[in-house]
């Protein structure tokens, strides 16, 4: 049995904004299902504690940063009974907008200071836990929100547990100008190119890269991406320096959550041996989208971040020709305004057969995974992705570019191809896999095998745990 401080800045289903939620919510669970001791922090954000049972406990860590006390409340996640500490700090944590990004979508100015504080707290509880009656053996860091912890262990020069730092998307590095960082009450002997110093800044994904025991990152093929220049986004020089320690592990799905068999939240449940069911979630999705109800058109769906990363530009380029043959599309998702404005034009423009939701709606996303023929994933990059890893589950057939994890989970040729594949990120190589996929789908019993395929893949936690407790007792061993 180990003890195991899991650190994140977003955990589903207190608050979500991306996979990382799901897996801090997932991954821990997990481990607890085997044994371990894991206990989660997560800052306290407005609205979180009417989500979590009663505080058990309160720890006032003080004043260190003149921004107010920072409080550390102890309690369990209703949902799945994980203890988690929230850190409560009004002036930091408690604002109207979401975890990051005020109502206009900006970087709150002061991310630094709210994410070095929650560092600090982490680092503390790592490294003072036995005072207040629980000492972690492993500290698991998740992203640059929490990075900073690994910097102020290193800061206070005293023997630390092993510190994990899992990169679930290296492009968001955390990185601020040089005048801030007098507020982070970091020693400034770190500030050097093998330390926190960024380009001329200061980074909280490089201090959890640099000071950590091991790196992770959410699937194998991401991890031999992110050293070549292409993709390690100004890191992968430090981490070509760290190869030694950096593990890709794909990231599994909790099929409690993400199963058609189970799902409370579709119209039909179903499973590979009803699979005719899955129609009447189509038709019902069709419906309630106000789109012509004809179930012999292929429905593509989009849940995602509208971003250029996410390859969403191409769809826009390469759908059209597909509308005009009848298929529909049917997107979730927000992002870069112009993309947004697009979007919605595009539904202007083909009424009957687009809807665009901008925003996110989990329950709508559960309708829309069950509903829709294929998924369009055709990112330019994609440490890991979740959304292919849940359609498979439903069915639904996954198009995506071959890029990190959706390389090494979707598959379009042998005995068990599973959805579509395309190599280069350009409009010419998506048009093509859509025809492909458009083929196919006309094609019942080819496009039967492939969901049939799709669906017996197994990406639970459960295989994915054994490979976590091997990097842990690897690091305390």
């Amino acid at each position: 049995m180990m003890r195991i401080l899991f650190a994140a800045s977003e955990i589903y289903p207190l608050i979500k904004t991306g996979g990382l939620a799901d897996v801090a919510g997932a991954l821990p669970v997990a481990l607890r299902a085997k044994g371990h001791d894991v206990k989660l922090i997560m800052p306290a954000y407005k609205g979180i504690l009417e989500k979590v049972e009663p505080i058990h406990k309160k720890t006032n860590l003080g004043n260190p940063f003149g921004v107010g006390d920072l409080i550390l409340l102890e309690t369990r996640i209703i949902e799945n009974d994980t203890p988690i500490f929230l850190l409560q700090c009004q002036a930091l944590f408690e604002r109207d907008a979401g975890p990051y990004v005020d109502q206009d979508g900006i970087d709150y100015s002061d991310n630094h200071l709210r994410f070095g504080a929650f560092s600090w707290a982490i680092a503390m509880l790592a490294q003072h836990g036995h005072l207040i009656g629980w000492k972690a053996d492993i500290l698991h860091l998740n992203d640059w929100q929490t990075g900073f912890a690994a910097a102020y262990l290193k800061s206070w020069k005293m023997n630390h547990i092993p510190i994990i730092t899992t990169v679930h998307n290296l492009r968001y590095n955390g990185s601020f100008e040089m005048n801030k960082f007098p507020d982070m009450r970091l020693s400034g002997e770190l500030l050097s190119i093998h330390g926190l110093e960024f380009y001329g800044r200061f980074s909280g994904l490089k201090a959890g890269l640099v000071y950590a025991d091991a790196i992770t990152t959410v699937s194998p093929t991401y991890a031999k991406e992110i050293l070549t220049s292409d993709y390690g986004d100004g890191l992968d020089g430090t981490l070509r320096a760290m190869r030694y320690k950096l593990h890709g592990i794909l990231n599994g799905v909790d099929y409690e959550q993400w199963s058609p068999e189970k799902d409370k939240l579709i119209k039909q449940a179903y499973g590979v041996d009803s699979l005719e069911n899955k129609l009447t979630n189509k038709l019902a999705l069709l419906k309630e989208n106000n789109l012509s109800e004809d179930p012999s058109k292929l429905v593509f769906g989009v849940v995602s971040r509208l971003t250029e990363q996410k390859g969403l530009d191409l769809v826009l380029e390469a759908i059209p020709s597909l509308l005009q043959k009848g298929c529909r599309l049917i997107v979730l998702g927000s992002g870069d305004k112009a993309l947004e404005s697009a979007y919605l034009e595009l539904q202007q423009r083909y009424p009957e057969q687009v809807s665009i939701r901008i925003g996110y709606d989990e329950a709508y996303s559960h309708r829309l995974q069950a509903g829709v023929d294929a998924l369009l994933i055709p990112s330019r990059f994609e440490p890991c992705g979740l959304t292919q890893l849940y359609a498979l589950k439903y069915g639904t057939l996954p198009l995506v570019r071959k890029t990190g994890g959706l390389a090494d989970s979707v598959f379009e040729e042998g005995e068990h191809a599973n959805g579509f594949v395309f190599e280069h990120a350009n409009q010419a190589a998506l048009s093509d896999a859509l025809l492909r996929s458009l083929a196919c789908f006309e094609d019942i019993h080819a496009w039967r095998e492939k969901q049939r395929n799709a669906m017996a893949y197994d990406f639970s936690w459960e295989g994915t745990t054994e490979k976590w407790e091997q990097v842990y007792r690897g690091l305390l061993n």
